[in-house]
């Protein structure tokens, strides 16, 4: 999202009250130097979600900023949030190092595209530390459909994955070849389910990196109409 005067980020706010819920901060967990794991408690009962939306947090006067929610529990009324902590100088890597355990913040609530395919066999996942909450998401809708979850992440450490039981493919950063070979191997081994377009390919995080994947999809023969992405960010490219 764009950075905007402050005046204007007061009247959404104001405008928009009730498609915000102030949100206590119950549980933070670091399951990695750059990766925050960050338990929120609401009232849910009224709010719609799918897989994938996106909710959003004003970090500073200026500045929203987009993020993904998973675990969300409209019962106990409670969502968690992954945030990446890239960089110690960027406005969202210091909101997400203030908050705090009983901390209350106003959050917008989950909204976007229908982006999750629900009559696929097969589900996709790829991205990168920006993706993991959309994945995760994803997954919990796969599990309770009884399909196949898959994902491939572009992280610079694994063991992350472990910690979030995102059991699948991963790729050092920056590493291109590294993610086509991943990719080479699940469509040589699923051929006929992707001949079929039994497989649902989510593309999330880098715009430019989804971009080069999504190519190289087509190339392979993915039907255009099984790949859905939605780019979170792009480099040197501010509120994306």
């Amino acid at each position: 999202m764009p950075s905007l005067p402050k005046w204007i980020n007061d009247t959404v706010e104001n405008v928009w009250s009730s498609k915000f819920k102030d949100c206590t901060v119950t549980h933070i967990e670091i399951i990695a130097p750059d990766l925050r794991r960050v338990y929120f408690q609401t009232d849910l009962q009224d709010v719609d979600f799918e897989p994938a939306y996106a909710i959003g947090i004003r970090i500073n006067d200026r500045d929203f900023r987009n993020y993904s929610p998973f675990n969300f529990n409209r019962d106990r009324g409670s969502f968690e949030v992954i945030f990446h902590v890239h960089d110690s100088h960027a406005v969202g890597s210091n909101f997400v190092n203030s908050l705090y355990v009983g901390g209350s913040i106003k959050i917008l609530m989950p909204r976007g595209k229908r982006f999750f395919e629900s009559n696929a066999r097969i589900h996709f996942s790829i991205g990168d530390e920006t993706s993991l909450g959309s994945s995760l998401s994803i997954k919990e809708a796969v599990e309770e459909l009884g399909s196949q979850f898959i994902c491939l992440h572009e992280l610079e450490e694994a063991s992350a994955l472990e910690s979030l039981n995102l059991y699948g493919y991963h790729s050092p950063k920056n590493s291109t070849m590294r993610m086509i070979e991943a990719l080479t191997d699940f469509l040589r081994e699923e051929k006929e389910s992707i001949y079929r377009d039994e497989v649902a390919f989510y593309l999330t995080g880098n715009g430019d990196r989804m971009s080069l994947i999504r190519k190289f999809l087509k190339a392979k023969g993915v039907s255009p109409k099984c790949i859905r992405s939605q780019a979170y960010w792009i480099e040197g490219k501010k509120g994306l």
